[in-house]
């Protein structure tokens, strides 16, 4: 699969999809997590500066970047997997972070698949009902600076092999 392939739209009604199934998560409406766009192993999404979530200094709380930084890397999952998601469960399993800088106004985000490891993914949830894949995460603030790295390692199983346990 060629790098260009991250940069492929999915078909409206799985963005649609994708994004429903994001902002469904209680937590992310809490915080006001929104996912702006998806496609085939990648998506963007933002997060406001609400007061309620800004920390002592007066900047957006690690635990909401955190949050914006895991809805956008599921998302980007589920842009990978679309055509699979009717039939299976998606998991993250960890999400590292790195915070690189005070996060001042509303933040945005943009998470990516990892080319080169896309196709086998893909290859193994057909042949073996379940993958992992790795997204990266960059979360910038309103001044456009980048205030958080993540590196998020999700896993998809089909509903199928979790009956034949």
């Amino acid at each position: 699969m060629p790098e260009s392939t991250l940069h492929t739209p999915l078909p409206p009604q799985a963005v649609q999809a994708v994004k429903a199934a994001l902002h469904n998560i209680p937590m992310n409406a809490t915080v006001g997590v929104t996912i702006t766009d998806v496609g085939v192993g990648w998506a963007t999404g933002e997060c406001p500066d609400t007061p309620a979530f800004q920390n002592h200094l007066g900047t957006i709380h690690a635990g909401a970047q955190f949050l914006l930084a895991e809805a956008v890397s599921g998302a980007a999952f589920g842009g990978a997997f679309a055509a699979h998601f009717a039939g299976a469960v998606p998991l993250i399993e960890r999400l590292d972070t790195h915070y690189v800088g005070r996060a001042r106004g509303g933040l945005t985000a943009r998470a990516e698949a990892r080319a080169a490891e896309l196709p086998a993914a893909l290859e193994a949830y057909k042949t073996e009902g379940k993958a992992r894949l790795v997204i990266d995460v960059s979360v910038r603030d309103s001044e456009n600076k980048e205030v958080m790295r993540a590196v998020a390692h999700w896993y998809l199983r089909s509903v199928a092999t979790l009956r034949n346990k």
